[in-house]
C-alpha cells in the first residue's frame, strides 16, 4: 500500500475572526471572555473540523488565503455602518471569500458587516434594542437551506443588538424573518451567510456580557431590562446552526 494511502486527510479550516472589544469593565481572566469557547464548543465533537481563532485587528491574511475552507465573523460592539477601519478590514474579507467562493458566516456584526458588503443600509434599529429570547420563523428558503437542517419552523433565540440590516441585500434571500427585526437571516448564493441572532452564545455568557452594559442601557428601554437578562433561557436549536454551517457547507 502507498505511503499516501496511510496520509490523513486534512482537517476542515475554519476561521473564526474575533471582532469582539472588551470595555474595561469586565474581569480580564474570567472565562466567559473566551470567544473561540463560544463556537467551539458546538464542533468540538466533529473530528474533521479545525477552528483556528484570531483576533480581527491582526494580520490573518495568510491564514484567509491559503488555509481557510470556511470563514466564521462575530459579533461585536462595534457598529457595522460607520468608519471603523476594522469595519473596512472585513468588508474585504467579505470580498475575498466572495470571489474565491470560501463559504462565510456573519453573526450579529458579521451579519451586518455582510448586509453592507453586499448593497443593503445597515444602521440603528427603528425599534431599538432587542435582547433576549427571541422567537424567529424560517422561510420557505429557509426550510430548504442546509444551515437550517432539522430546524422546527419556529425557534427561539438569543438577541443582543441595536443596530440591524435594514432592508434585503441585492441578489440575496431572507432565510429567517422575526416579528421585531425582520431581516434575522439572508444568503447570497447558498455560499455567504447571515444571521442577527446569536446560536453561538447562552444565558450566562450573555448575562456577562451585559453585566457591564445594564446601568449604562436601563434609562434607554422601555422594557424591564434586569428581568429579561435574569430570566433568559437556554436556545440549543439556534446552536446547531454552527454545525450545519460546518458539515454541509464548508468542503
Amino acid at each position: 500500500m502507498s505511503s499516501s494511502a496511510h496520509a490523513r486527510v486534512r482537517p476542515k479550516r475554519v476561521l473564526l475572526i474575533d471582532a469582539v472589544v472588551w470595555a474595561p469593565g469586565y474581569p480580564a481572566h474570567s472565562p466567559f471572555r473566551d470567544v473561540a469557547s463560544w463556537y467551539g464548543r458546538w464542533l468540538k465533537d466533529l473530528p474533521d473540523v479545525a477552528l483556528e481563532t484570531v483576533s480581527a485587528e491582526a494580520d490573518f491574511w495568510p491564514v484567509l488565503e491559503e488555509e481557510a475552507d470556511g470563514v466564521i465573523i462575530s459579533g461585536s460592539p462595534r457598529d457595522a455602518w460607520n468608519g471603523d477601519p476594522i469595519n473596512h478590514k472585513l468588508i474585504q474579507v467579505i470580498a475575498s471569500c466572495q470571489q474565491r467562493r470560501v463559504p462565510l458566516l456573519g453573526v450579529c456584526y458579521g451579519h451586518q458587516l455582510l448586509g453592507r458588503a453586499l448593497g443593503a443600509s445597515v444602521g440603528r434599529q427603528p425599534q431599538g434594542l432587542e435582547l433576549g429570547n427571541t422567537p424567529v420563523s424560517l422561510t420557505d428558503a429557509g426550510r430548504r437551506s442546509p444551515l437550517f437542517s432539522g430546524l422546527p419552523d419556529r425557534f427561539d433565540v438569543l438577541s443582543s443588538h441595536a443596530d440591524a440590516v435594514l432592508e434585503l441585500p441585492p441578489d440575496c434571500e431572507l432565510l429567517v424573518r422575526g416579528d421585531f427585526c425582520p431581516v434575522q437571516g439572508f444568503h447570497w448564493r447558498n455560499q455567504l451567510f447571515g444571521v442577527q441572532f446569536h446560536p453561538e452564545t447562552d444565558p450566562d455568557t450573555l448575562r456577562f456580557i451585559w453585566s457591564a452594559r445594564r446601568d449604562s442601557w436601563r434609562p434607554r428601554v422601555s422594557f424591564d431590562l434586569d428581568q429579561t437578562l435574569d430570566q433568559l433561557r437556554p436556545t440549543p436549536a439556534a446552536g446547531s446552526i454552527l454545525r450545519n454551517f460546518v458539515v454541509s457547507l464548508v468542503s
